[in-house]
């Protein structure tokens, strides 16, 4: 970094730069329009080694693919101009931008501090106290937590760490909004944990390799971290192996898949993976299964559910209007963000018409706004109707022909 901030430091290598032989010992570049040296691997070596072995050992130490500052990004090997044949000794030495911020005073970054990375921080505003989950899922979420809890104290465990598997892969199972990232997200910070939730477009990709080198930038980078890999839709790119392989593109899934399941096998961290499937264990290959810790459904949420997602979801000092939300929760069939994207509306229109008691209408008129984007009849339908109007109510008319699960 202190070659683009002070080159003035490098004034001697300046002068120096014009004989032979220093250009072959410690190597560099002269930029033909400042006139300015820029650095390069050669350089740092030659600058900080003592000897060849040394040499070797800060190699090995700074500039392969293992090491932490590669691995994290906090520096960049890079060419210069049309140099694209230049080999790893003749690379220049970037900063991150990032971390160029962070050394001069500002933030930490996060693990996901490039723009190219293909996962992303997720955060939120609610505590895992907020989310409004059945009864069952809250148990079968136990387990889960104690994980959480334990596995920080396992790092000074030795022989009991030894003994207790590194990759935790955890299945979040249950149809579309009914709050799957929001837990996982949630309980990454109850135990101060960051979610890092996997763009599936930056990975998925028509070239043979590219998925790999995606993937392989996410475990690198999060392995070993206090943190939890979260991918959506998991049941896309875990899919089962074919065992008849007739196409090109059959050969390259069953590559993928075998890729995955190795570095999942040497990935030190949590995974919760994702799925909108009515039953994962019909979709995802046999020998993921066996390396599935839980699987936790996330079903529909029934009256109950319904009318705590209506009550907390207004801020202080608004109400609803008559009481009317135990009618509405009893008699629509919403989920957590149905309910939440309804009453995001809700509160714009109440600002806007300077009230904080938000009539039936209004909330009615959200739900039909709501029904009207995925397909389903505004109607009365309590938790007692008959399954196909249960799924077309809470999923969509197309749900009821194609048989996607509630």
């Amino acid at each position: 970094m202190s070659w683009e901030h002070r080159p003035e430091i490098f004034k001697d290598f300046i002068d120096a730069f014009s004989e032979t032989d220093f250009r072959v010992i410690v190597g560099g570049y002269l930029n033909t329009q400042t006139q300015f040296y820029i650095p390069s691997v050669r350089t740092f070596l030659k600058i900080f080694s003592k000897d060849i072995e040394d040499h070797h050992h800060l190699y090995l130490k700074l500039f392969t693919s293992q090491s932490i500052l590669i691995k994290n990004g906090i520096i960049e090997l890079t060419e210069i101009g049309e140099n694209e044949d230049a080999g790893m000794m003749d690379k220049i030495i970037r900063v991150a931008p990032k971390y160029q911020t962070f050394l001069m005073g500002g933030d930490t970054p996060t693990l996901d501090h490039e723009v190219d990375f293909p996962a992303r921080l997720h955060q939120s505003k609610l505590h895992f106290n907020d989310v409004v989950l059945s009864n069952e899922t809250k148990k079968n979420i136990k387990p889960l937590e104690r994980l959480l809890r334990v596995r920080p104290k396992l790092k000074e465990l030795y022989e009991i760490k030894k003994r207790v598997s590194t990759n935790h892969i955890v299945v979040f199972s249950g149809s579309p909004g009914t709050g799957k990232t929001l837990t996982a997200t949630t309980l990454g910070q109850k135990y101060n944990m960051d979610t890092y939730v996997l763009d599936l477009s930056r990975v998925l990709s028509r070239y043979v390799g590219d998925f790999e080198k995606a993937m392989e930038k996410v475990f690198d980078r999060l392995d070993g971290q206090n943190c939890i890999l979260f991918i959506d839709e998991a049941d896309s790119i875990f899919t089962k192996r074919n065992e008849q392989v007739n196409e090109a593109k059959d050969k390259y899934s069953n590559q993928e898949m075998s890729y995955l399941l190795q570095r999942l096998e040497r990935f030190d961290g949590v995974v919760i993976l994702a799925s909108n499937v009515q039953d994962i264990r019909m979709h995802v290959d046999k020998a993921m299964m066996r390396r599935i810790s839980y699987i936790i459904e996330f079903p529909f949420p029934l009256v109950g559910e319904r009318l705590q997602l209506w009550e907390k979801s207004l801020p202080e000092n608004f109400t609803f209007k008559d009481n009317c939300i135990s009618e509405i929760a009893n008699n629509f069939q919403l989920s957590g963000a149905n309910v939440s994207s309804i009453v995001s509306e809700l509160l714009i229109e109440a600002v806007d018409n300077e009230i904080t008691e938000i009539p039936r209408e209004m909330i009615e008129s959200g739900i039909k706004k709501e029904f009207l984007k995925r397909d389903s009849r505004f109607m009365v339908c309590p938790d007692q109707s008959p399954g196909p109007l249960l799924v077309e109510q809470r999923l969509g008319r197309a749900a009821v022909h194609n048989g996607r699960r509630m």
